[in-house]
């Protein structure tokens, strides 16, 4: 996917690069621009300017030798003011979960339609820190490029962490749609629409990753008609979320 907005238009925000060996915690790495900046809600108006301005950081090709074996799903609870945040680690070679991680944490910004990442998108990159096997590409409940302002939750997350990101939601924020994609007003293709056992996906890049892999990465990690690696951190947020209201 070449999306014209999908690119490296715009100013280059300064990085530092993590060797990224497993038990290493992954990072916000721009130095530029800070996690509370990237993350920072003063007004809708201020939230959509940042995200307009960051969509244009968004890469939208896989790196070179990009063989992801190690999918991370990330989700989150809620009960009131509190989040309930799950990661799994989906091994695609074995088939199986290879580790999971919650957090309990609180939650300051309310949820507003379109701006999801300022919510959860902290709550994700801190669970991020505590995963022991490194993923090679996380998996994200909501929205990457497929969004008002190409700028979703997965694009947040992806852009924060500098990492392989795609965005699966369960139903369509912005655009339009026909048997398999989603289009945007003028007909560009910005995601992918995955059909498992009556159910629909809506993938979309988040960061360093293309369309193409990504819902291919997705569609392979379907296991009784769901995202595996998703599904499993939906029922660990949502075990947490009992556990704590007990």
């Amino acid at each position: 996917m070449h999306s014209r907005r999908c690119g490296h238009r715009g100013k280059t925000l300064r990085s530092r690069t993590v060797a990224g060996q497993v038990g290493e915690e992954a990072e916000c790495l721009f130095e530029e621009l800070t996690s509370e900046k990237l993350f920072q809600f003063v007004d809708t108006a201020h939230a959509a300017s940042l995200q307009r301005d960051l969509s244009t950081h968004v890469k939208c090709i896989d790196d070179p030798g990009f063989e992801p074996r190690y999918l991370c799903g990330m989700d989150a609870a809620y009960e009131g003011d509190t989040a309930f945040v799950a990661a799994s680690v989906w091994d695609a070679v074995n088939k199986e979960i290879a580790e999971t991680v919650t957090i309990v944490n609180g939650v300051s910004n309310k949820y507003v339609p379109g701006f999801l990442g300022f919510r959860e998108g902290p709550l994700l990159v801190k669970i991020a820190e505590k995963i022991l096997q490194k993923p090679d590409v996380f998996l994200i409940d909501g929205q990457g490029v497929a969004h008002p302002r190409r700028f979703g939750l997965a694009c947040h997350v992806g852009l924060a962490l500098d990492r392989p990101t795609i965005g699966v939601a369960k139903s369509r924020l912005y655009g339009k749609s026909d048997d398999s994609n989603i289009l945007d007003p003028e007909g560009e293709v910005i995601g992918r629409i995955l059909t498992a056992q009556n159910r629909k996906f809506y993938v979309s890049v988040g960061h360093r990753i293309s369309l193409e892999t990504a819902s291919d990465l997705v569609e392979k990690s379907l296991v009784n008609g769901h995202p595996s690696p998703l599904r499993q951190a939906h029922l660990e947020s949502n075990r947490a979320k009992q556990g704590g209201s007990d």
